[in-house]
């Protein structure tokens, strides 16, 4: 039995279950006389599981309302029903606004939700977990990279925010109802953190922005099917630097 390391592919293949029997064995032998593999292979199983449970209807995320699977349903329907509702609101409105020189541009359904909302619940829930906010520490570095470009499905920078004080913890995968989301986490002597998140998004065409909730500041912004933003404290003076630097990155 050959216990040759095995490559990015084939611990992929192993997670999934579609390597074949022989060298799995193998990969099961490496893994055991070798536990830092073995913690990232752990790590590369709960994704698919958290994954596999988002498709399944079954609850293995963090306890997060914004990324319980249910809620994620919820939003897809209740998304579905207020566009219903803004294409007729829309027809009714362009004829009002050719009257009254009104911009649909400008409307925003009550209760629609603002743009990035799992950024931020995404930074609410693993900036305040001092014991495990991230999946895979910075230290794997090349491989964290690798993981994470390998599962988000394109690739991922891991922006240098040491200029503003920031250093990197690590990363983790999570669940949304566009698809897998990357959350890189960052944190200054102080303890102070920062998030830099990443999803596929179906927004069309380019667009910036900033919101504000109680005392976090996001800045997002939308590019070739993503979405990306920078989560931090409002009164934080670097949130702009740190969000033009993630930018860049990509």
């Amino acid at each position: 039995m050959s216990l040759d390391p095995p490559t990015e592919d084939e611990l992929q293949a192993f997670v999934d279950g579609r390597l074949d029997p022989e060298r799995a064995r193998a990969v099961e032998a490496y893994l055991a006389s070798h536990p830092d593999e073995r913690a990232r292979v752990a790590a590369y199983r709960r994704n698919a599981e958290e994954l596999r449970a988002l498709l399944a209807g079954a609850s293995l995320l963090p306890p997060s309302p914004r990324l319980d699977p249910r809620a994620i349903r919820r939003d897809l329907r209740q998304r579905s029903q207020r566009r219903a509702v803004l294409g007729a609101s829309l027809a009714v409105a362009l004829g009002i606004g050719a009257l009254g020189g009104w911009t649909a541009r400008s409307m925003r359904l009550p209760g629609a939700p603002a743009p990035m909302d799992d950024a931020v619940e995404a930074y609410r829930t693993f900036a305040t977990d001092r014991v495990r906010p991230v999946e895979m520490a910075a230290g794997h570095g090349g491989d964290l990279q690798a993981w994470l470009s390998g599962r988000l499905g394109r690739p991922v920078a891991l922006p240098d925010l040491a200029p503003y004080g920031f250093d990197l913890l690590g990363g983790r995968l999570l669940s949304t109802a566009n698809g897998p989301a990357v959350l890189l986490m960052y944190e200054d002597r102080d303890g102070q953190r920062v998030s830099f998140y990443i999803r596929p998004s179906s927004r069309p065409g380019e667009l910036t922005g900033t919101r504000r909730d109680g005392g976090l500041a996001t800045r997002y912004w939308f590019r070739n099917g993503y979405g990306f933003a920078v989560v931090g404290r409002a009164d934080d003076p670097r949130i702009a630097e740190v969000q033009e630097a993630a930018r860049l990155s990509m």
